[in-house]
């Protein structure tokens, strides 16, 4: 894993939280709860909400790489005009939280210059109220189009390897997004036999990364949906292989190694093939250990 590929999908996460407490802004404000300390997770000046550290995650990719895609650069512009407009949206909010008059609260005392004057603060709150309204409807529009320019994104970083187990991962949170049609589209943009090529890469990148249960499980499943697919059925056997020699269970992993060292496998498999033969021989040894105590 490079550290460009860690950052792609730390934008794409951070992407994410960005929409999702959009969307909580927007639903508490309609029920009439949304506080200055709410949006504040959602945007802020000192670094600490999530559309912040996006904006800076952005300006650190794209804003002075030669290198950056056109669609990066466009989404950098989004996400700064975004950040722009919501700390608006915070502006306006703060005042109407802590700076409305409460005529309750408002002595009757008040001389008729003192009473202009509360006037014509509810009269700018009221302006305030107006530019929240109208800035809420700006930002919708404005998600609609990051949303929209993060799927390009998402598909302009298919080489990196991470991002099938973040699709999977992930995929309640996108479906949240681009509803289930739009997933499907998103997948078979992505992929184009959709979502068992998404399941395959996923475990691939497992295996990579050495997380031998999740793989195994993967390829399992692809291998029950396929029982034609003998790289999964290989690949589940060398994940499983790994998997059960490092809970120091040597009979079941010899048995998978074996099974996969038999398998007739195309030339690209061949290395996993010396991988397993190495780790025979490593198991040979741990049983003659138990046997010899």
């Amino acid at each position: 894993m490079t550290n460009l590929e860690k950052k792609q999908i730390d934008l794409i996460k951070e992407s994410i939280c960005v929409y999702t407490k959009c969307v909580e802004c927007i639903t508490l404000f309609k029920r009439n709860q949304l506080s200055f300390a709410k949006i504040e997770e959602f945007v802020d000046d000192k670094g600490k909400s999530c559309l912040f550290k996006l904006k800076e995650m952005c300006h650190e990719l794209f804003r002075t790489s030669d290198e950056a895609h056109y669609k990066e650069k466009l989404y950098d512009i989004t996400v700064g005009y975004i950040f722009h407009e919501a700390m608006k949206l915070r502006e306006n909010l703060y005042q109407l939280e802590y700076y409305r008059p409460n005529r309750d609260n408002v002595s009757e005392r008040l001389t008729n210059f003192e009473k202009k004057i509360v006037h014509e603060i509810e009269s700018l709150t009221k302006k305030a109220d107006k530019r929240l309204r109208e800035g809420l409807k700006e930002i919708r529009v404005l998600m609609k189009e990051l949303v929209g320019q993060l799927k390009g994104l998402i598909c302009l970083y298919d080489s990196n390897y991470l991002i099938p187990r973040f699709v999977l991962e992930n995929e309640k949170a996108l479906i949240a997004i681009y509803g289930k049609k739009g997933f499907e589209n998103l997948l078979n943009d992505l992929y184009h036999d959709g979502r068992p090529l998404l399941l395959y890469m996923a475990a691939k990148s497992y295996l990579e990364s050495e997380y031998y249960e999740i793989a195994r499980n993967l390829f399992r499943k692809i291998s029950k949906m396929d029982n034609e697919n003998k790289t999964a059925t290989f690949f589940y056997m060398y994940a499983s292989a790994f998997y059960f020699y490092f809970k120091n269970m040597f009979s079941r992993s010899f048995i998978f190694a074996q099974h996969a060292t038999g398998m007739d496998v195309d030339d690209e498999l061949i290395k996993h093939k010396d991988s397993l033969r190495n780790l025979i021989a490593d198991i040979s040894k741990e049983i003659k250990k138990t046997k010899s105590k």
